[in-house]
């Protein structure tokens, strides 16, 4: 069975990507509902990723795929890729599909190339 992102969890990962373009790190860790695993990772990946980002002025092609885990938390990976600048993997946890779901941001970091 395809299990298909909502419109909720779509918003948030356009929400998040936008704040990191714009560059603001306030508004993207107001979209995590629960507190970052490491906040100074988090930090640092979005550091990292927001450059990137800006650097190729919405020139990317995303792709974005869910998994329902045994605990039944659906876990959302996000990857945006624009090469060579940009490859950078986006995940989030989500409680349900529905309009209340609690959403929260894992990752957000380059995806590392062993090939290059």
């Amino acid at each position: 069975m395809l299990v298909k992102i909502s419109a909720t969890e779509e918003s948030r990962i356009d929400r998040a990507i936008q704040a990191a373009v714009s560059g603001s790190w306030e508004e993207f860790s107001s979209l995590t509902d629960t507190p970052f695993p490491n906040d100074e990772s988090m930090r640092e990946q979005f550091d990292d990723s927001s450059p990137r980002l800006q650097q190729v002025g919405g020139n990317w092609k995303r792709e974005t795929g869910v998994e329902i885990l045994d605990d039944g938390v659906r876990l959302i990976i996000a990857r945006i890729e624009a090469p060579p600048t940009v490859d950078i993997v986006f995940s989030l946890h989500s409680t349900s599909e529905f309009s209340d779901s609690t959403i929260g941001i894992r990752t957000f970091l380059q995806q590392l190339n062993w090939d290059s």
